[in-house]
């Protein structure tokens, strides 16, 4: 028996946006944005829901990713934006998640990235 996705079916409204969709990639396991072409690691690439329609259209993209698994568990991720607009998720977790490894971050494919702080 699977378990049951307890994200599945979320409805993204009000508080919860802008939101970005996070998941795991399957093969290799790093955490992943979507983005406007497709999946990144780079999460000021993240493609980002203002509205529910959009956030909607974001959700559909990542369950049809994991059906043809290529990421694990999508989900949208309620996110402020930075004064650059970039968004950083408002949930610790998810934030520890967007920003990669704590041990140093100056290394590996996190640093990489432009720092979201």
């Amino acid at each position: 028996m699977m378990a049951k996705d307890h994200r599945a079916g979320s409805k993204v409204r009000g508080d919860k946006l802008p939101a970005i969709l996070m998941a795991s990639h399957l093969l290799e396991g790093d955490t992943v944005f979507l983005g406007d072409s497709g999946w990144t690691m780079d999460p000021t690439a993240a493609k980002i829901a203002h509205d529910a329609e959009t956030a909607a259209v974001m959700e559909a993209e990542g369950k049809a990713a994991a059906a043809a698994n290529t990421v694990i568990d999508p989900y949208l991720v309620p996110v402020d934006l930075t004064d650059h607009g970039l968004p950083v998720a408002r949930h610790f977790r998810d934030a520890m998640r967007q920003k990669g490894p704590s041990i140093h971050p100056d290394m590996g494919k996190q640093a990489e990235f432009t720092p979201l702080d």
